[in-house]
C-alpha cells in the first residue's frame, strides 16, 4: 500500500483542503494509496483522509518527519511514501506511477538554482555540523517539498534528525539533514516537472486557464510555489481552479539574483 502525506496547521487549512487535497483527489489515481495529514491544530479535515495528531512539537518543517516516522512505525502496511508540503503544492496530473519506479531509493527533484540553505543552518545547530557541511559543500540540493522513498528511508531520516538536529526550531534544518541522508543513500533525481518551482526552474513554462504548462504544452504534474514568505513567492493567488495563478516575474527575477549572489559568498 502507498501513502501520500503532508502536515499543516490551521494557517494553511483552506489551501490544504481546497487546493492541495482537491487537486490530489481529482488528478491522482488513489486506488492503492491512502492520504495522511499530520495535524498541528487543523480543523474540519475531509473525512477520507487519515487525521494523525502531531506528537512531536516544534517547527513543522522539521518535526513533521518525526511524526511521519511515528505513524509509519504504527502502520507497517505502508511501503512507499510520498511526503510533500501542504501549503504551497498542487497536483495537475497523475503521478501514481512514481510509486512503482526505483522503489528502493529516495526520489526527489534537484533544485536547478539551489538557495544556500546550509548558510542559514549554523554548525552549532547540528551534532556534527562541520562534517555535514563539508560533505554537502558543492552539491546541489534536493528540494524537500516533495520526496518519495520506501518507509525505511523515512524511518532512517527521522532517526538521523533526532540524533543530529540539536535545534528543532531552526529553519532549513530539514533541508540540510534530508540532503545529507539522501546523498548517503540510494537516490534518483526526478525530472523537475515532479516538483516544479517557478522561481528556480530553468525550463520555460506558461500559465493558461490557471494551469501550468511546459513550453512543449505538457501539463506540469506537480507545481510548488516555494518561498519562505508568502509575499515573496513567484505566483500570486496560487492554487487549484479557475481564477488562480498569476506570475510575479519580478519575484522570480529577484529570487534568482539573490540566490546567485548568496552562492557567490558561499564559495568564498
Amino acid at each position: 500500500m502507498n501513502l501520500i502525506a503532508t502536515a499543516g496547521n490551521e494557517k494553511i487549512r483552506d489551501f490544504l483542503v481546497n487546493d492541495w487535497y482537491r487537486s490530489l483527489k481529482e488528478n491522482v489515481d488513489l486506488t492503492e494509496t491512502d492520504v495522511l495529514v499530520i495535524n498541528y491544530g487543523l480543523s474540519d479535515l475531509p473525512e477520507d483522509v487519515i487525521d494523525f495528531p502531531a506528537v512531536e512539537k516544534g517547527l513543522i518543517n522539521n518535526t513533521r518527519f518525526l511524526n511521519l516516522a511515528l505513524f509509519l512505525e504504527r502502520h507497517p502496511e505502508y511501503d512507499q511514501v510520498l511526503f510533500c508540503d501542504g501549503g504551497d503544492v498542487i497536483f495537475q496530473s497523475d503521478i501514481s506511477h512514481l510509486f512503482k519506479e526505483h522503489r528502493e531509493a529516495f526520489r526527489a527533484v534537484v533544485e536547478q538554482i539551489s538557495p544556500p540553505i546550509d548558510l542559514v543552518v549554523k554548525k552549532d545547530d547540528l551534532a556534527n555540523g562541520e562534517e555535514i557541511k563539508s560533505f554537502l559543500y558543492g552539491k546541489k540540493f534536493f528540494n524537500v517539498g516533495v520526496i518519495l522513498a520506501p518507509r525505511e528511508g523515512f524511518l532512517e531520516l527521522a532517526k538521523v534528525m533526532k540524533m543530529i538536529l540539536k535545534n528543532m526550531n531552526v529553519w532549513g534544518g530539514d533541508t540540510v539533514l534530508i540532503n545529507y541522508v539522501i546523498y548517503k543513500s540510494p537516490h534518483v533525481e526526478l525530472p523537475s516537472k515532479y516538483n516544479f518551482i517557478p522561481s528556480t526552474a530553468k525550463e520555460k513554462f506558461f500559465v493558461k486557464g490557471s494551469k501550468f504548462f511546459l513550453e512543449s504544452g505538457e501539463i506540469i504534474p506537480i507545481v510548488h510555489n516555494a518561498g519562505r514568505f508568502k509575499l515573496l513567492r513567484p505566483v500570486k493567488n496560487f492554487g487549484y481552479g479557475p481564477g488562480k495563478n498569476k506570475l510575479n516575474r519580478f519575484n522570480i527575477w529577484m529570487f534568482r539574483v539573490s540566490f546567485f549572489v548568496a552562492n557567490l559568498f558561499r564559495k568564498q
